[in-house]
């Protein structure tokens, strides 16, 4: 779960400033960064859902067979624009336009670190 909130954290920053960890946004717990927070503390689970880049993590579940009960989980998708009007074509068209698209995303989650390290050591 920490490293799921530290990977959304990263997509959705817009690389500028580290915003500082305080009373306030650690109540507020969506934007606070989860770099800077102390997240060995249970946390009750939330009905969110998250995400930036083309990816979404949303709260799931799955079933348990072996206990007969509901497990709680984490779901990792991908966001694609499917609009038939405008000539987008299927489904799959959208898929590979996402993929596609998969060195630019690289490039800008690299830059990100880059600059989240740049920001970290200055301050």
């Amino acid at each position: 779960m920490d490293d799921l909130s530290r990977l959304c954290w990263l997509w959705e920053w817009k690389g500028d400033v580290i915003p500082i960890s305080t009373a306030s946004t650690q109540a507020k717990g969506d934007d606070s960064n989860p770099f800077l927070e102390d997240l060995s503390v249970s946390q009750p689970a939330k009905d969110w859902t998250r995400g930036s880049m083309g990816f979404v993590i949303s709260p799931t579940s799955h079933f348990s067979k072996t206990s007969k009960t509901r497990i709680p989980a984490y779901g990792i998708g991908i966001e694609v624009e499917i609009d038939l009007d405008k000539g987008m074509g299927s489904g799959m068209a959208s898929v590979a336009r996402w993929t596609a698209d998969s060195e630019s995303r690289r490039q800008i989650v690299l830059s990100k670190l880059r600059r989240w390290v740049e920001v970290r050591s200055t301050s």
